[in-house]
């Protein structure tokens, strides 16, 4: 409450520690803060008036009741398969502005038990993080050269200078947002590329879900 009255925004979305425990929840679970701390410009996001600018997180999320009536609540958004975010969206449509912050000595969040857990979780929402099918590729072939590329040039091949370059930039960011954000540190962080992988495979998932009609949560259909 404290932020959001000295920063004046309407909605503030403090990011719980978030808890892993399985192989595949450590792997994939850090993605979450990291991809929008190392893509977003926060500052400038939420002060933006765009909703395409909008990251939320509704683990914890504090929003000015006022805001949140204008913008019609959960019940404009709850056809939506990312919520918070659409919240935060409809907030912004509204006039207000708003984003997430650290929240990591506030609460504590374990999103999924198991891989299994994890697997069904991604694959309902992913398709629709990044707008469009077009959207999905796009930031999957820059993924893929960004952070594939360069290991597997570390391993192989007569770059490997500039793999072994490249692989240390991407570890590199993900040990700061651990540290930021109280997440494992090693040796969690020297998996990035396979982390990477791994969120690839889900949003491929995903978006097959979508395309045939097969998406599900907690044994629900979801439109």
């Amino acid at each position: 409450m404290d932020l959001l009255e000295r920063s004046g925004l309407d909605l503030v979305c403090p990011w719980p520690r978030q808890l892993t425990g399985s192989a595949a929840e450590r792997l994939v679970q850090p993605l979450l803060q990291w991809s929008w701390l190392t893509t977003v410009p926060l500052r400038a996001a939420e002060r933006s008036a765009r909703p395409s600018l909008a990251a939320a997180n509704g683990q914890f999320l504090v929003v000015r009741a006022a805001s949140y009536r204008a913008a019609g609540g959960h019940a404009a958004v709850g056809g939506e398969v990312l919520e918070d975010i659409a919240l935060l969206r409809a907030v912004k449509r509204t006039g207000g502005r708003g984003g997430p912050a650290d929240g990591s000595t506030l609460a504590t969040c374990r999103m999924y038990e198991s891989a299994a857990e994890l697997r069904n979780g991604y694959g309902k929402s992913l398709w629709s993080a990044f707008g469009s099918r077009a959207g999905a590729a796009a930031v999957l072939a820059l993924v893929t050269l960004t952070y594939l590329v360069p290991a597997l040039a570390a391993l192989t091949g007569r770059h490997r200078a500039a793999g072994v370059a490249g692989y240390a930039a991407g570890v590199a960011s993900r040990l700061l947002t651990a540290r930021a954000t109280g997440g494992r540190t090693f040796p969690d962080t020297l998996a990035h590329p396979v982390s990477v992988a791994g969120l690839m495979a889900l949003t491929v998932e995903s978006l097959h879900r979508r395309r045939h009609g097969l998406l599900a949560w907690k044994g629900r259909p979801v439109p």
